[in-house]
């Protein structure tokens, strides 16, 4: 009998394999950017972004490998799984957010 439930589930974590690894990908070729336009504003700009993007990457992993083992949400080790988590995604996010800013204020600074 086809499980439907199962497939989707299926889908949705190859998805998000997908995407972590797209991740992964995504933050190996922004680290190593070295071309030095704007003095290398952009190189260490990009080199910051990707460790944000990493912990992004992370979480989306911890979250795919949570769906696929489907660990019961009544104990202590699923708790600290779901913490850590969603402590990739809000430092990954930060990450991202500080490094961009700082990357455009220092671009701005050399158009005055």
């Amino acid at each position: 009998m086809f499980d439907s439930t199962r497939f989707l589930t299926i889908i949705v974590e190859g998805i998000s394999f997908v995407a972590a690894f797209a991740a992964l990908a995504a933050a190996v070729i922004m680290y190593q950017v070295t071309k030095k336009f704007g003095s290398g504003i952009l190189a260490s700009g990009f080199k910051s972004i990707a460790f944000g993007v990493l912990f992004l990457a992370l979480g989306i992993i911890i979250d795919a490998l949570n769906s696929s083992l489907q660990i019961q949400y009544n104990n202590i080790y699923s708790v600290a799984v779901l913490v850590i988590k969603g402590a990739c995604f809000v430092i990954g996010t930060y990450i991202i957010v500080i490094g961009t800013k700082n990357t455009a204020d220092r671009l701005e600074n050399l158009t005055k």
